[in-house]
């Protein structure tokens, strides 16, 4: 459909930019989020990756209202351009200016670099927590068989010392 007659207000093609930076914004917070979730699994701090969970659980919901408000504008744009709704971003453009355009299309390839990033950092952050349960369930493993089960007897079934043998510290950091 070719709307090249059609143009639509220099403030609504602004909005949508500001609406695309604020989106772009929101997810570069859940990206540095997710980048701290990554070095917090590696050095296996807890505490700190629960907090970091909160923050996520926090600004997640806020990405999305951005999200649904962009959503929103372009297809207002799209019923007042007469383009088909659901249709992609570009044949929008057609409905604005040259400065406009390459307004709207910098921030929307912003966006489109941030949603990757932190799509590709997700994923690594998914691998790097199935290691980490993997690794946990060995090392526990590992303790059960060479430690609680010593036929030394240094550990009784509570991985309490008795009376046979030294120990303490491994059963502390256990």
């Amino acid at each position: 459909m070719d709307i090249r007659g059609a143009r639509l207000p220099q403030g609504d093609w602004q909005a949508l930019v500001a609406l695309l930076a604020a989106e772009e914004e929101h997810y570069r917070r859940l990206l540095r989020l997710a980048w701290r979730q990554n070095s917090y699994m590696k050095r296996q701090d807890v505490d700190r990756l629960q907090a970091n969970a909160a923050d996520w659980s926090r600004h997640l919901p806020e990405a999305d209202r951005a999200r649904i408000a962009r959503e929103r504008c372009c297809a207002d744009l799209q019923a007042r351009a007469g383009v088909p709704a659901g249709a992609r971003l570009e044949p929008l453009l057609d409905a604005c200016g040259a400065d406009e355009r390459r307004r709207v299309v910098q921030a929307l390839d912003r966006l489109r670099r941030t949603v990757g990033r932190l799509a590709r950092q997700n994923e690594l952050n998914r691998h790097l927590a199935a290691f980490c349960l993997d690794l946990a369930v060995e090392e526990s493993r590992i303790f059960r068989d060479s430690v609680l089960d010593d036929p030394a007897g240094c550990y009784g079934r509570d991985a309490r010392n008795t009376n046979l043998g030294a120990g303490g510290v491994l059963v502390k950091q256990a």
